[in-house]
């Protein structure tokens, strides 16, 4: 299983490679003049995702900061909302002309690069990197939960 001190630098280790990775992805909407919430938000609505509830979840970010960036996606005239014809107060967000050739310019340049570096890996990286973020995730999941830490 290994000694308490490898433990300690492995996972040292793997927490400055997730950060950097982290990082990375931090840069993403910065290049492009955005916030995380903004950028992350665009890229669920153009993939389909219809509420800020949905997003809201789906980023795990409070409905406080994700109102904030659909202010301010509106202002810049990346979004409109619409609301359902079953439910008036619930809307639905879609992006505006101007929203979407953003979200193709800049949002896309970041999935071809992500895609370019994917390719780098080989097939067995890619499949074992899957994996193993899925086992760490379920693996911390199962601890978070055996702890009783609820978050958001």
């Amino acid at each position: 299983m290994g000694s308490d001190t490898e433990i300690q630098a492995t996972l040292a280790a793997f927490r400055d490679a997730t950060w950097e990775l982290d990082n990375i992805y931090a840069r993403f909407p910065k290049s492009c003049g955005l916030s995380e919430a903004e950028y992350w938000s665009l890229l669920l609505i153009y993939e389909g995702v219809a509420t800020q509830s949905q997003i809201s979840e789906r980023l795990f970010i409070s409905k406080q900061t994700l109102n904030s960036a659909f202010k301010q996606l509106r202002k810049k005239g990346l979004i409109r909302l619409e609301p359902y014809e079953e439910n008036q107060r619930s809307k639905q967000s879609f992006l505006t002309d101007t929203g979407r050739a953003f979200v193709e310019e800049h949002i896309m340049r970041m999935h071809r690069m992500e895609e370019n570096a994917w390719k780098e890996l080989s097939s067995e990286e890619r499949s074992a990197l899957i994996g193993l973020t899925k086992k760490i995730s379920c693996l911390m999941q199962a601890e978070l939960e055996r702890s009783k830490i609820n978050t958001v």
